[in-house]
């Protein structure tokens, strides 16, 4: 079935299957494209003051489709993928195409270029960059000097508090945050995306799709639910237990290319949870405070510990629960690695 699909459609089906593709609604969504659209037209009237924004959320939330289609609709932007800059050098290039060897001249070459063609800076994936704190006091210069916005788009909640003291002031973001779409919502964009590719497969009826949208909605990503799809569609195999093997392949993919983009601090976390704890063992939250240690006497607060563990959790690499030990031990989060699968992949991964 999918192949005869294919042989009539071929490339332009698997397009509108694909995570590039921008549909011309994207659903469940307005609150926020309301409120990222009102910063590009704000700018595009001339008046000072258009809003640097941070949109935040999980992979498969929405964030880089709401933004190219925003940029796409609005043209008053430089969209910029930092996965594939990854430097701040790079990702200066990349706003006006300079060719020039030095920082300084390269920095004077994007004024000069804003300056005659003002846009928004969208920085896609903005976390990828290696020493993003030397580009965003690089972009605190110009902003100064021409007030350009900017745009971050990341999955790193906590990354407008890592910035330096003098960027946060100066360009105040304001968050745009993405939740995780849950089974229903998940749900319409599946009915949505087959229409769109005009996909009509007797196995893939009402319950099928329901079902992909229930084990999506762990993550709560829209890209794991058009990527189980597509492999189910390619295999023609729309089974449950086909299902589970497909979300356990893309979760895995997602954690690893998670923890190859991770920084120095996470990386010193998780291997303090690879010493200290594994897939049967426990520890709580308040152990990994008390004794996690880093250079230069750092110690990382209760609140920070608890977006990490967040963080991780979402990528199904640790679970938590929450232990009531009464008045004498209050309430403690326990943690541990959700297989033994992952704690090994983990420990081989970062050489443990």
């Amino acid at each position: 079935m999918f192949q005869g699909l294919y042989e009539k459609r071929g490339l332009q089906m698997l397009n509108q299957l694909s995570d590039e593709y921008l549909p011309t609604e994207i659903l469940h969504r307005k609150e926020q494209i309301d409120e990222i659209s009102e910063c590009f037209d704000i700018f595009n009237q001339g008046k000072y003051g258009s809003q640097s924004l941070a949109i935040l959320g999980v992979t498969g939330s929405g964030k880089s489709t709401i933004i190219r289609k925003i940029e796409e609709e609005k043209k008053n932007a430089i969209y910029i993928n930092c996965a594939e800059t990854k430097t701040a050098f790079k990702t200066l290039k990349a706003i006006c195409g300079a060719k020039v060897k030095t920082h300084s001249d390269m920095l004077s070459k994007i004024i000069e270029f804003l300056k005659e063609n003002p846009k928004i800076i969208i920085l896609d994936e903005a976390d990828k960059v290696t020493d993003l704190i030397i580009l965003m006091n690089d972009l605190n210069v110009v902003y100064r000097k021409l007030m350009i916005p900017v745009i971050l788009v990341t999955l790193k909640r906590d990354i407008v508090e890592t910035l330096p003291s003098d960027v946060r002031k100066t360009f105040f973001f304001q968050k745009v945050n993405l939740p995780s779409y849950n089974a229903f919502e998940l749900k319409d964009i599946l009915i949505s995306r087959l229409k769109i590719a005009d996909i009509e497969v007797p196995e893939l009826d009402e319950g099928k799709i329901a079902y992909i949208a229930a084990i999506a909605a762990q993550q709560g990503s829209a890209r794991v639910l058009i990527n189980i799809t597509l492999r189910c569609l390619q295999r023609a195999n729309f089974s449950e237990e086909y299902i589970g093997v497909v979300y356990d392949q893309i979760t895995k993919e997602d954690w690893l290319d998670f923890v190859n983009g991770i920084n120095h601090t996470e990386k010193v976390f998780l291997l303090f949870l690879l010493d200290n704890c594994d897939w049967e063992k426990e520890i709580s939250s308040e152990y990994i405070q008390n004794n996690i240690t880093f250079p230069h006497g750092k110690k990382l607060s209760g609140g920070r510990i608890s977006q990490l563990l967040n963080s991780f959790e979402k990528y199904s690499l640790i679970s938590s629960r929450h232990n009531n030990q009464g008045r004498a031990g209050g309430r403690k989060r326990m943690v541990k690695f959700c297989t033994k699968e992952n704690y090994q992949d983990l420990s081989k991964e970062l050489g443990y």
